[in-house]
């Protein structure tokens, strides 16, 4: 804005100083010199000397008056660009500000506004970056034309040095067409990972276990059943593709951890299934899940714009930093809604076996989920249970206060600590707890899910759990 104005300024004051040079010749009125510039004023001290090189200066606009009156415009209509420029920059922040302030406030709106939201800002970054680019250009072509003007007067130096701006210019344009390009990403929110599909067909006794656990708690039977070995315990309706076969899986989808289902008792392991059924009665997956794949999505769109090494051209800052700031922002409305769904499915867990036995096996999940990685990157050639197993013998599990501020890992949902979690249910961690979620897994614990994967005859009930 300041150098638009200077621009718009320079063309102009000249046009206005061949008039009022004009008018003192026609007139001999001093007192149209206290217009001009004491330079100007100064120049030259006797009147006839001064009405000399006034006209000089008058045949010399008079010959550029054209592209004067062409920079004016361009100076001109370069600062109003630049002065909508910073009222969009200051529109959008207002908007991502109240958004997600509404959404903070009100699930529905978070549900029905984020996609939208996401790409109205798309939109606006468009229009705000496009609007720096286009102030940019037309002050260029004011230099161009300004050194072109001023050629033999040392026009073409310092045209080269305004020159530079083609870069910024040219960044500006590749920005536009990234943005413009990518900001489509949403439209088919989805997931993959490691996993293959359990049918019931292969482990109908563990389909009749998980029915029974869902007729319990009064939730919908899950459409699919996965085992794997790269995840925790986590429900979803979104479009899962399983890894390494492709498979495409459409409705919800239970996933089910070989790594805990052979450390964890049938009873703790039918608490946590409990917990993430409770999502599946109260709906929270046909909504929470694909609304965390699609903020995953935008995470991932911002990331792909900020992944070039070094720091962007100056252009592309304000535009970045508008996305992360709608990331911050509505990160933590999406986190609040998940946090009150987890502790909501908590509930729904502890119907299954008891808050105590819930509260048990939510540590035992953490603390295996913080054993876990270190043994899948030292062992990853071998027998990945067989070699799990044998840590678990081998290594005790650790619980402190530091894990107990942790939150479980999940693929979708930001979970609260699990010290929030315990205090929510009434269930205090102490000693005898903590030593029986990190207990050394019994023979019992390894086996009773190989159990009802050999079982024929399927269970009637899930009170074995």
């Amino acid at each position: 804005m300041a150098w638009t104005a200077q621009q718009s300024w320079r063309a102009n004051h000249d046009l206005e100083t061949a008039e009022i040079m004009r008018q003192w010749i026609a007139t001999s009125d001093d007192s149209l010199l206290a217009k001009l510039s004491a330079r100007e004023r100064n120049e030259v001290i006797r009147p006839e000397d001064r009405a000399h090189s006034f006209q000089r200066q008058i045949d010399r606009v008079d010959a550029d008056a054209g592209s004067l009156h062409l920079r004016a415009w361009l100076g001109e209509l370069a600062y109003w660009l630049a002065v909508a420029a910073l009222l969009a920059g200051i529109g959008t922040w207002l908007k991502v500000r109240i958004d997600a302030w509404r959404a903070r406030l009100s699930q529905d709106f978070l549900e029905q506004r984020l996609a939208r939201s996401w790409h109205v800002l798309g939109r606006c970054l468009i229009g705000y970056t496009g609007l720096l680019v286009g102030a940019l250009g037309l002050a260029l072509l004011y230099e161009i034309s300004w050194g072109y003007s001023n050629f033999k007067q040392g026009g073409l130096s310092a045209l080269i040095i305004v020159l530079s701006m083609v870069s910024m210019i040219c960044a500006g344009v590749v920005m536009i067409d990234r943005l413009r390009r990518q900001w489509t990403v949403l439209e088919s929110p989805s997931s993959s990972f490691l996993g293959r599909p359990l049918s019931p067909q292969q482990a109908p006794a563990v389909w009749a276990w998980v029915r029974s656990l869902a007729e319990q708690v009064g939730a919908p039977t899950p459409d699919h059943l996965v085992v794997g070995l790269d995840q925790s315990f986590f429900v979803t309706s979104v479009p899962v593709v399983l890894q390494p076969s492709g498979q495409a899986l459409h409705g919800r989808t239970l996933y089910l951890p070989l790594t805990a289902l052979c450390a964890l008792s049938q009873a703790e392991t039918a608490a946590i299934i409990g917990h993430e059924l409770g999502h599946f009665r109260s709906q929270d997956t046909e909504r929470s899940s694909a609304l965390a794949a699609q903020f995953g999505l935008m995470c991932a769109h911002y990331a792909s714009l900020t992944e070039d090494d070094g720091p962007p051209p100056w252009l592309e800052r304000p535009a970045l930093w508008m996305a992360g700031q709608f990331l911050e922002q509505f990160e933590r409305a999406v986190q609040h809604w998940s946090r009150v769904q987890e502790l909501a499915a908590d509930r729904v867990g502890a119907q299954v076996a008891g808050t105590q036995v819930f509260g048990q096996a939510l540590l035992r999940i953490i603390a295996l989920d913080e054993a876990l990685p270190q043994v899948l990157a030292a062992r990853a050639g071998d027998n990945l249970l067989q070699a799990w197993q044998g840590h678990l013998r081998e290594h005790p599990l650790v619980l402190d206060e530091q894990v107990l501020q942790h939150a479980l890992a999940h693929p979708f949902d930001s979970h609260p600590p699990t010290a929030l979690r315990l205090r929510e249910l009434k269930v205090k961690a102490d000693a005898e707890l903590l030593a029986t979620a990190t207990r050394v897994p019994s023979e019992e614990d390894r086996r009773w899910f190989e159990g009802l994967l050999g079982a024929q005859q399927a269970p009637r009930r899930g009170a074995s759990a």
